[in-house]
């Protein structure tokens, strides 16, 4: 029997594809490739730019929406917004299914799906060495600030090293913790984050890591949700099994166990909220809305909270059946236009209070405070954001939306999207903790929060785990945890001769140098998301990073300032936001001798990098170049659209 998920998307596909789809379509096909998050995207707005409202159209011109994007932020520069943010996630998931024409093939989901349950389920616990050859692990291992001061003090552990989706902390040892990255794998700590323990490389989890659950009596039992599945794992993290069928798959934005009935778990997605009462093993759809948010009562674990909409507004659905049945809640405010979703939390300590966070239109978030007496809810609207009072902003819409209050003070609540903003009046005013700006260095885009009845409270990022005692009161109470956190997306990396030093650029997390003489440390050498980094070869530790101006002479040691700058003018073409990078080729014989293709330029410089003369212009831009060893007269070029070219004089002429 074919799936109900197939086929429902085959439904929706020949709707969309007979019909063709409107601007108010939320979803397309191609919203459904993997790897792809739905709730990430924002609702339709009018005012979006042209690239912006092709996300809602079916189909478009991957080549066209591309280069009105480009277009677009060269105009109006690198904007973080839920828009911006789901175009970069969907090009990335689409860009490999685009034709020469600008057409999108659309994959056979079924076969994905079906192969990728296959991969999961042959999976051993064993690290298996790929075709027998001894790979370890180079790194980043742990990023470190770079003492660009020449401080005597050791710099400290900089949390800009990997993308943590969400994590869950053990009910009965504080000290375990599991989280799962965007890169779809799976760490585990069990010291409080002085160490992590990356989990079954050899598991597929076939996406971001959207969600992790802890069972609440036995921490070596763990969910999580990743690549339209649910995980589960009954030794600690060490082997997984997928635990939904075929006719039933989904994901997760939120997971909630309920710890007086381990068995019963909920799930909330824009499938809906689903529930499974016999430990994950089958699960059941009990709301169709699509759902940012679920949570259960503290004191009454018959009633369940999940936060969802109705027409363009959100909304609130009640459960008081354990989750049997959901009704709207017909008192909670109708008036917030939902942007780019919102979340629930509950507070043992206050039992009856729920607070709701939603990210609404003009970029404004409300905070709302829901009593709740005897099934009777009266609503406070806390703060709006974008005040003197609560500065915080839409940001990049639900991809890092979190929320949460202290389990034994309601006074305490913590919301964040790029920033982190705490309260300690229940609400009355804010104050920014980190992210963009704030008195800690976190990284900005807030992913995931735990506040704990111990009083410490972790906050994942964009950049890793972060702990504090005191609730972001005290620096020395403040540390960074992301030794062994695996995870990082390199988009662009090269590599010494003489020395083993690579440098590279990171997704989320900059630019970075590692080298044997560093390990098992990594630097931070500041940068956003360009797919740069350059080794200079044959001069000692000359690295180079389009998007950091001139050229680093990096430090001998990790703890030592750098050694100077120096002068490197130009850079190859870097397209497509990290997907294609041309390169640098050194002359084989003088290494102060290089070549790259800029625009669509052959360029040559013979100083190190310090100026270039232009040898030819074809008709395309210049992707890749290698040179032959034996003869350096002889080089070839992939031209973008063009084909290969072969030159026999150094470059000055080209077939």
């Amino acid at each position: 029997m074919k799936n109900l998920i197939y086929k429902s998307l085959s439904t929706l596909l020949l709707i969309i594809i007979c019909l063709g789809t409107s601007a108010q379509n939320t979803y397309t096909p191609y919203d459904y490739f993997p790897g792809l998050i739905r709730d990430y995207k924002p609702a339709f707005d009018n005012d979006f730019p042209d690239w912006g409202k092709m996300l809602y159209e079916y189909p478009v011109d991957y080549q066209d929406i591309t280069q009105k994007y480009e277009s677009y932020i060269q105009e109006h520069g690198n904007i973080k917004d839920p828009l911006t943010r789901y175009f970069k996630l969907w090009k990335r998931a689409v860009e490999s299914y685009a034709q020469d024409d600008g057409s999108i093939f659309l994959p056979d989901l079924t076969a994905y799906y079906e192969d990728l349950n296959k991969a999961q389920l042959n999976a051993v616990k064993e690290d298996n060495n790929r075709d027998g050859a001894n790979w370890t692990f180079l790194g980043p291992k742990e990023t470190f600030w770079l003492n660009e001061s020449g401080s005597t003090t050791d710099p400290l552990s900089c949390p800009w090293q990997v993308n943590i989706y969400s994590f869950d902390v053990a009910t009965t040892d504080n000290n375990i913790l599991y989280t799962g990255t965007e890169t779809s794998y799976v760490n585990k700590t069990t010291d409080a984050g002085m160490t992590w323990q990356l989990l079954a490389p050899e598991y597929s989890f076939g996406g971001g890591v959207t969600a992790v659950a802890i069972h609440p009596a036995d921490p070596d039992i763990v969910y999580v949700s990743a690549g339209n599945q649910m995980h589960k794992s009954i030794d600690g993290g060490l082997s997984w099994l997928p635990l939904l069928q075929s006719g039933s798959l989904f994901y997760a934005n939120r997971l909630k166990i309920d710890d007086g009935n381990p068995q019963k778990i909920f799930a909330s997605s824009s499938d809906g909220v689903h529930l499974s009462s016999d430990g994950g093993n089958t699960w059941t759809e009990k709301w169709t809305g699509s759902s940012w948010d679920v949570d259960i009562k503290p004191d009454d674990h018959n009633i369940i909270y999940a936060l969802t909409k109705s027409g363009n507004s959100f909304a609130l659905a009640v459960s008081t059946d354990g989750g049997q049945n959901f009704s709207l809640e017909p008192s909670f405010p109708s008036s917030i236009i939902e942007s780019s979703g919102g979340l629930l939390a509950v507070c043992p300590a206050s039992p009856d209070m729920l607070l709701v966070i939603m990210l609404s239109a003009d970029n404004t978030p409300y905070l709302y405070q829901g009593n709740n007496n005897g099934g009777n809810w009266t609503w406070d609207l806390l703060a709006t954001g974008q005040t003197p009072s609560f500065g915080m902003n839409n940001g990049q819409g639900y991809f890092d939306l979190v929320l949460d209050v202290s389990p034994i003070n309601p006074d305490i609540i913590m919301v964040g999207t790029t920033t982190l903003f705490k309260s300690l009046n229940a609400g009355a005013d804010f104050t920014a903790v980190g992210g963009y700006y704030g008195n800690f260095s976190i990284h900005p885009d807030i992913q995931d929060i735990k506040m704990l009845p111990s009083g410490d409270v972790w906050v994942s990022t964009d950049g890793g785990m972060n702990l504090t005692t005191d609730n972001f009161l005290l620096q020395a109470n403040y540390h960074v945890r992301i030794n062994g956190l695996i995870g990082s997306d390199m988009w662009g990396f090269d590599q010494g001769w003489n020395e083993d030093v690579v440098v590279g650029g990171r997704y989320h997390n900059g630019n970075t140098s590692i080298a044997d003489f560093y390990q098992p440390k990594a630097l931070r050498m500041g940068g956003a998301e360009s797919p740069t980094g350059w080794v200079v070869q044959g001069r000692s530790r000359h690295v180079a990073f389009n998007d950091l101006g001139n050229g680093w002479i990096i430090p001998p040691t990790a703890e030592e300032a750098p050694e100077g700058r120096f002068i490197f003018s130009k850079y190859p073409n870097m397209d497509e936001y990290g997907g294609r990078r041309g390169n640098l080729v050194t002359h084989p014989n003088y290494y102060g001798t290089f070549y790259l293709g800029n625009e669509n330029s052959f360029w040559k410089s013979t100083d190190v990098g310090v100026s270039y003369d232009l040898l030819h212009t074809f008709p395309g831009r210049v992707r890749y170049l290698q040179i032959s060893y034996s003869n350096p007269d002889v080089l070839y070029a992939d031209v973008v659209g063009q084909g290969l070219y072969r030159t026999e004089d150094g470059g000055l002429s080209w077939t």
